[in-house]
């Protein structure tokens, strides 16, 4: 319980949209981005997926009425993606076309590998009526190259992560070293490509091969952004910024950060680890 309440202290941005956007007002006045997202996945229910969808039309009218510069993460599971791939899809709809009115950018979170088919697919049936939509594709996963290709081919803006859930090694790359070498590539495919990405990793040595990649091929700073989490490495978010580069920050909210905190750290013991370690940052 005591490291679920450090974790929440520092890494959650409260319980209410109001938190929400408090935290992203103090994150741009740091000169960062946020990107929020109300915490929850896996609704049982169908209306449990309309209760998520509700909470997310309310934040894009608190973030356009707050004039913070704020895009949304959300997971499609918590729109009904574990009931029917249909019912996500007309949920994320909602969602969006809302979202664009007001301008307001909306990212797909990716989640275990048994979704990962039903997110992409429900992304591209929407992407081509809301360009205002991304997703996340993780460099864990074997697939992802070829993943990236087709959504590039689309214009499909990537938030490239390495990714934290357990999965099996022959859908997985098991060791670090693969997973590094596997981000590696594709973010040079991601910045060549045009598409606007996210390099979303706290690695510095990853930041840095992005940042002389970029150079050495004439990739401005403001064709790519930096993504981290609330509360991980503050010093490099600043830092990244003083520089010049884009940095949007994963500020996560909601009543469910208790079972999110314990599913996140039960999943994958790196995640203990990488939590306790940044404690002190």
């Amino acid at each position: 319980m005591r490291l679920l309440s450090l974790f929440a202290k520092r890494y959650i941005a409260g319980i209410t949209i109001d938190d929400a956007i408090r935290a992203g007002r103090g994150l741009n006045d740091a000169g960062l981005a946020a990107a929020i997202d109300n915490l929850g996945e896996d609704a049982a229910s169908v209306e449990e997926a309309a209760s998520a969808v509700a909470e997310y039309l309310s934040l894009i009218d608190a973030i356009a009425a707050s004039r913070i510069d704020a895009d949304i993460s959300l997971k499609l599971t918590h729109l009904g993606a574990g009931i029917s791939a249909a019912m996500a899809e007309r949920n994320a709809g909602i969602i969006l076309n809302k979202a664009a009115e007001h301008g307001i950018f909306v990212r797909f979170d990716m989640e275990g590998s048994r979704h990962t088919q039903t997110i992409i697919d429900v992304f591209r049936s929407l992407h081509e009526r809301y360009p205002n939509s991304g997703l996340a594709i993780q460099s864990y996963l074997r697939r992802s190259a070829s993943d990236i290709a087709m959504l590039t081919g689309l214009g499909a803006s990537i938030r490239l992560v390495k990714g934290a859930y357990k999965e099996p090694p022959d859908i997985a790359f098991a060791d670090k070293r693969e997973v590094d070498a596997n981000f590696s590539a594709l973010m040079k495919t991601l910045l060549v490509s045009g598409t606007n990405p996210a390099i979303a990793t706290h690695d510095e040595r990853l930041i840095e091969e992005t940042k002389r990649f970029a150079v050495a091929n004439g990739i401005s700073k403001d064709r790519f952004s930096f993504e981290m989490l609330l509360g991980i490495k503050r010093s490099l978010q600043r830092r990244l910024a003083a520089e010049g580069y884009r940095v949007r920050i994963y500020c996560p909210y909601g009543p469910d950060w208790m079972a999110y905190t314990a599913r996140r750290l039960r999943e994958r013991k790196e995640n203990i680890w990488f939590v306790v370690k940044n404690i002190f940052d």
